[in-house]
């Protein structure tokens, strides 16, 4: 499984050279609010970082800049 990251260009920027698979994350339409996204990030903040089991949701300690 590849690592996922969810994200929203208009937050903060978001790893740095590392293949991963963003999910976009509508902060204008207020997708972080979705069942589907509290299921990985009960805070509904993004960043967001999804490795199989492994669950990081403290938006601020994830910098992403993927070119």
């Amino acid at each position: 499984m590849k690592l996922k990251v969810y994200a929203d260009r208009m937050s903060q920027p978001s790893l740095n050279g590392i293949d991963f698979e963003e999910i976009k994350v509508d902060l204008s339409k207020r997708q972080q609010l979705s069942p589907e996204f509290r299921e990985d990030n009960p805070l509904r903040k993004v960043s967001a970082i999804v490795d199989e089991r492994f669950k990081l949701f403290e938006s601020h300690l994830i910098p992403i800049n993927k070119s």
